[in-house]
């Protein structure tokens, strides 16, 4: 009969910045402690740095360690707070169990790091990077007023992995993020993942009604709060995809994308949020009305969709 997989954690260390490899060497013998016979091995697949505000430091926590059991990983776990001061820091780790065989598959490394003191961060976390294997960068909060601190993170990572869903001024800052993008770096944005069901149910439309370049479209896209990027992605997708002339409004009919509302020529389409697992398509030209039909929506969690960003790299 196979060993049942259990899982390990081991104790939280505080210890000042220059002992955190003293503390990562110590992670080794706590998932032995209990018996020297066992023996342990390292199943990292990636490095994985995660810049959150101090609010977002307890999911973003949650999300990691549970990121891990899929993505073994040496996470770092950036919690920028304003003010001055120094950085500070905490690691702990979790092994999965088969047996005596226990794999090492999280090396968290926790810094605190006062807004004042950020510049100091590459050059702290550079050395402790795992370098036989890639770096991801999750920029899990605002675009940054200082957009410096982002690129000196982002010179490290492979991958630089955004939530355009946090930022406070999104037309701006999504300039800011096409810019790099088009100058070559890797960047991949979840808001528009979560945008994936929405750009298939509109692509469905068009299964039904045929695109002809010289008829004018528009478009209309409701949302609530918190979905103003999500609609300043999709509606950009539209203008590039039918040289659509779209409308954006705000809705307190919902907290996310709520509809799109699509004429091209004497042709209709609305896609709506009818609940929050599912998009329904109503079609309707001069030649015929079509039975509305269903797309599901998107129900992964930020956990979900970091995950599938990195596989996409």
């Amino acid at each position: 009969m196979a060993a049942t997989v259990t899982a390990l954690v081991t104790p939280r260390h505080a210890v000042p910045p220059n002992a955190i490899p003293d503390a990562l060497l110590k992670i080794w013998r706590e998932c032995c402690q209990e018996d020297a016979g066992n023996s342990v091995s390292r199943a990292l697949i990636t490095n994985l740095i995660a810049v959150v505000t101090a609010e977002r430091e307890r999911p973003m926590r949650a999300t990691l360690e549970a990121l891990a059991t899929r993505l073994p990983c040496r996470a770092f776990l950036v919690v920028v707070s304003p003010g001055q001061g120094p950085i500070t820091a905490e690691v702990h780790g979790a092994a999965r169990e088969h047996g005596t065989i226990r794999d090492l598959v999280l090396e968290q490394i926790e810094l605190f790091v006062p807004e004042g003191a950020f510049t100091r961060l590459p050059g702290l976390v550079r050395p402790l990077l795992v370098h036989d294997i890639p770096t991801r960068l999750y920029w899990g909060a605002p675009w940054p007023q200082d957009p410096r601190r982002f690129d000196a993170l982002a010179t490290m990572a492979d991958l630089s992995i955004l939530d355009s869903s946090r930022f406070e001024l999104p037309a701006t800052d999504l300039d800011a993020f096409e810019t790099r993008r088009r100058r070559g770096m890797q960047l991949i944005d979840l808001e528009w993942m979560r945008l994936r069901p929405w750009r298939r149910a509109l692509a469905e439309v068009f299964e039904r009604v045929r695109y002809q370049p010289s008829l004018h479209t528009t478009a209309v896209l409701r949302h609530g709060e918190g979905a103003l990027s999500a609609s300043i992605l999709l509606a950009r997708w539209l203008e590039q995809r039918l040289s659509a002339h779209v409308a954006i409004e705000s809705t307190g009919s919902c907290n996310s994308l709520c509809g799109v509302e699509i004429q091209h020529g004497s042709a209709a389409a609305s896609v709506t949020l009818v609940d929050p697992g599912r998009i329904e398509v109503a079609v309707e030209t001069e030649a015929a009305c079509f039975l509305p039909f269903g797309v599901p929506a998107s129900r992964g969690g930020e956990g979900d969709l970091l995950a599938a960003a990195i596989d996409l790299a």
